[in-house]
């Protein structure tokens, strides 16, 4: 529905956050930051969880601050990010399989429906629609797959 957050992060706001804290030193009290960013805290807490997944941030007690991989995505331009990115996304258990599974297919693609099924066996304590979405999201940003949405179908992005 139209003006409801999205159940995870786009990969812009993991990266304003990270410049957010590159302002700020480094390093923030979690709350200050999303008093100062105006987030209430479900919506903070989401983007803060999506870059620890991704190891660009730590949260210690109720702190949080940039690791060097942090810092690094920081220092990298648009196509680096990306790479970046790739690479890490690759490092968790939903891509990986994902990619895993694609490759394995002579047209290194599967259907939407396919692949929620199987997200839905192998994960099964994840939302599959939102497991899907940021797949399809995370994904085409750092160019690891494309979507066809007429025909329904997520694929490995070769770049050709």
């Amino acid at each position: 529905m139209e003006g409801e957050p999205e159940p995870y992060t786009g990969i812009s706001r993991i990266i304003g956050l990270l410049k957010i804290l590159k302002e700020k030193g480094g390093a923030s009290d979690l709350y200050q930051l999303g008093v100062d960013l105006h987030l209430e805290l479900g919506e903070e807490l989401q983007i803060v969880k999506a870059a620890e997944s991704l190891g660009f941030v730590i949260t210690p007690e109720s702190d949080i601050a940039l690791t060097s991989l942090g810092e690094e995505i920081l220092e990298k331009d648009i196509n680096g990010r990306k790479k970046l990115i790739r690479e890490r996304l690759l490092t968790l258990p939903l891509f990986s399989r994902v990619f895993e599974w694609l490759e394995g297919e002579e047209q290194e693609s599967l259907s939407m429906e396919t692949l929620k099924q199987r997200i839905g066996e192998v994960f099964p304590n994840e939302d599959v629609d939102t497991s899907f979405s940021m797949l399809v999201n995370w994904g085409r940003y750092a160019e690891l797959f494309g979507y066809n949405a007429a025909r329904e179908e997520l694929y490995v992005d070769r770049g050709v």
